[in-house]
């Protein structure tokens, strides 16, 4: 509704001025620049007198040119002004909340770029209701994310400050989706100099930079090129797993989800077998897998007790997980 105003003041603006100039042309016989500059010095008001209309006819004209403009033209101005202030402290009051919001973040995710593959990441973190800050080297693309009130920074990911501000030190992970794999390695590396606690998940595009990006801290490396191939592979032989994984994953309307879920020592699971623990009976849930410090035992039989520290991958209704995790979390 504002931008709509603005236009239509700003072409009654220029149709009055127009009126002027065909006016004077018309009425005082005038060239189209005598007539063009008399329009505007009637308008604002300034009057210098050197043109000035001879008829009493273009003296009519000019009384009502002066009514009808010089308020038109007050208006406009005071509307564009208004706008560009207001739209200016709108930015500042905007950055600072933002700012504040940031630093008050503790034990979120980093996600720098906001690629296609950044972009997909973060709108997977809102999916999961983490709390996440974005940073990119494109100001209008920060823009775009702050008028959707999502955390993010303009900045370079690799420079120490932008990471600084994002919050790095207290951070519980980060995700590096630049498009250079050096890049990557780069951030990777600063993050965990200043958080060695911190989980890091990066991208790579060429499979010798994985080595890398290991040795730089990079707790998990994903090839997007070699996950999406794969995809598409099992879209075409195995259909319908890749549609059930594509609801489970993305589908807000199906109810199913995957958790992990890590069990506290102080769990009333602990010591518990799976088939005691009513996982699947009572919380219609499977346990898919279970990590155990570096083993993963998957597809776990009945008779397999729960230790403290176990991660365990479920399947099941969203509100049964939820459940779980509070059973398994409890301190």
């Amino acid at each position: 509704m504002p931008d709509r105003r603005i236009k239509v003041t700003i072409g009654a603006f220029f149709a009055i001025q127009i009126i002027g100039i065909i006016g004077y042309m018309v009425i005082e016989n005038l060239s189209f620049i005598d007539a063009f500059y008399l329009t505007v010095v009637t308008i604002t008001t300034v009057g210098y007198g050197d043109i000035i209309p001879k008829t009493v006819a273009g003296r009519l004209f000019t009384m009502g040119l002066i009514v009808s403009g010089v308020g038109m033209a007050y208006y406009t101005f005071s509307l564009l002004i208004g706008g560009v202030i207001e739209g200016q402290l709108k930015n500042v009051w905007g950055r600072r909340a933002m700012n504040r919001r940031i630093a008050a973040m503790n034990n979120h995710i980093i996600v720098c770029g906001a690629g296609r593959v950044g972009s997909n990441a973060s709108e997977r973190l809102l999916h999961e209701k983490e709390e996440y800050v974005v940073i990119d080297c494109d100001q209008q693309v920060i823009d775009c994310l702050l008028e959707q009130r999502t955390p993010a920074i303009c900045g370079d990911a690799t420079f120490d400050e932008i990471l600084l501000q994002a919050g790095v030190s207290r951070a519980k992970g980060i995700i590096t989706a630049l498009s250079h794999d050096a890049d990557n390695v780069y951030v990777a590396l600063t993050a965990k100099s200043m958080n060695p606690e911190i989980n890091i998940v990066a991208r790579a595009e060429r499979p010798e930079a994985a080595e890398k990006l290991k040795r730089a801290g990079a707790n998990t490396v994903i090839f997007p090129s070699v996950m999406g191939g794969r995809q598409l592979a099992a879209a075409m032989t195995k259909p319908a797993i890749t549609d059930l994984m594509e609801n489970v994953f993305y589908n807000n309307d199906i109810h199913i989800d995957i958790a992990q879920i890590t069990v506290n020592p102080a769990s009333t699971l602990v010591g518990q077998t799976l088939a005691q623990s009513a996982i699947q009976d009572e919380y219609e849930s499977i346990v898919v897998a279970i990590k155990r410090e570096e083993n993963l035992l998957s597809n776990p039989r009945a008779d397999e007790s729960i230790q403290a520290g176990d991660i365990m991958i479920l399947l099941g209704k969203r509100e049964y997980l939820s459940e779980i995790n509070k059973l398994a979390s409890v301190r």
